[in-house]
């Protein structure tokens, strides 16, 4: 699933849109995507691409916001030079048709979701985002206090934090040298740093790859990320711990019903 930094490069690369005039939002997939009254959209500019957590959001004027959900296998495809242009058709769930450009929605699992609302806050996810420039260490750090849980569950708790899921988690975790099955509570005043210092570090770092890519993600321009060269953890079980002198070894667990990648020698 796409998670912060594979939504960021794709509401960067979608920068061109703004500008352009919407004529109409095709709903080629009509049994799963339902968004309301999409005709809405016609004749409104494109003022803004940008993301919201895991969102790519549109936003149009007159006021009015669009919304991508890309989910499992979700994919936007932009096509600046003409609306006409030749395009795959297999698994092509939706389409935005502008002036002299096109969007295409492709989604093989149909686990994708557009929406369609007046108001920002009817859409706008209610966790923090872990980029925002005005969380503070203080503010972070009455997150990480009020949460009592895994420190994994809760990096990944989007009524906390948005846009961290499985991958980053676990290599959020490997970076500050904390064990994914510590408690929130557990954590001293420069560990809640640390570990918004490396949330930081990694989603930068994954952003200027593009994301990370094991088989669906694909940028705006159809091009995989390549953040995955660098995992330090993530699906390594069994290998050697990358860190400079320690020993270890990278092992499995299952948290939540999802794989959790982490050193147990040098993360505690």
């Amino acid at each position: 699933m796409p998670e912060l930094p594979e939504v960021e490069t794709i509401a960067r690369q979608l920068a061109p849109m703004v500008g352009h005039r919407v004529q109409r939002l095709e709903i080629i997939d009509r049994a799963r995507l339902k968004p309301k009254d999409p005709a809405r959209l016609a004749g409104r500019e494109v003022t803004a691409v940008r993301r919201l957590g895991k969102l790519v959001l549109i936003e149009l004027a007159p006021a009015l916001y669009c919304t991508v959900h890309l989910r499992m296998t979700g994919r936007l495809i932009w096509h600046g030079e003409s609306a006409r242009a030749p395009h795959e058709r297999a698994h092509l769930r939706a389409r935005f048709v502008l002036d002299g450009a096109q969007l295409l929605f492709y989604d093989t699992r149909r686990f994708g979701v557009i929406e369609i609302a007046d108001a920002l806050a009817d859409i706008a996810p209610a966790g923090v985002d872990p980029l925002d420039e005005t969380l503070t260490r203080e503010a972070f750090g009455e997150l990480v206090a009020r949460a009592n849980q895994d420190l994994k569950a809760f990096l990944m708790r989007q009524d906390r934090l948005v846009g961290i899921g499985n991958i980053y988690a676990s290599e959020i975790l490997f970076r500050c040298k904390l064990s994914p099955l510590r408690r929130t509570r557990t954590l001293e005043a420069r560990q809640v740093t640390a570990l918004l210092r490396a949330t930081r570090e990694i989603l930068q770092r994954a952003i200027e790859n593009c994301g990370t890519t094991f088989s669906d993600f694909q940028d705006a321009h159809g091009v995989t990320g390549s953040y995955q060269q660098y995992l330090a953890v993530y699906g390594r079980e069994g290998e050697r711990c990358s860190r400079r002198g320690c020993a270890g070894v990278i092992a499995r667990v299952v948290q939540q019903q999802r794989s959790t990648f982490y050193c147990p020698e040098c993360q505690r």
